[in-house]
């Protein structure tokens, strides 16, 4: 059930499209690769430490689940509690020695 769950939000979060990106600062070392993912220059715990001080400064109300693990996938949610975010949620996934992060836009946006 995990997996499935996982897999799905996955999915999603590749499939984010610009419309939902915040003005947010991301990790020192962030760069876009070619499939346009973000990947950070920073592990899970540091990528998500720094994202929570920066959603902190602009005041932006969120739900933090995680980090846990599922079959060698870590991840961390931030579900946004302001209304007014264009995205829903924020996702810091590792996988493969990787980190990505991806916003989930709000539904209608």
């Amino acid at each position: 059930m995990r997996a499935t769950v996982l897999a799905a939000i996955l999915t999603i979060a590749s499939s984010t499209g610009a419309s939902a990106e915040p003005e947010l600062r991301m990790p020192p070392g962030t760069r876009t690769d070619a499939a346009g993912t973000r990947i950070s220059g920073r592990g899970l715990r540091d990528s998500t430490d720094f994202l929570a001080k920066e959603l902190d400064k602009k005041g932006i109300a969120v739900k933090k689940i995680g980090p846990y693990r599922v079959r060698g996938v870590e991840l961390t949610r931030f579900v946004s509690e302001t209304p007014s975010t264009p995205w829903l949620a924020l996702h810091i996934v590792r996988k493969d020695g990787k980190t990505a992060i991806s916003f989930v836009p709000r539904p209608g946006s």
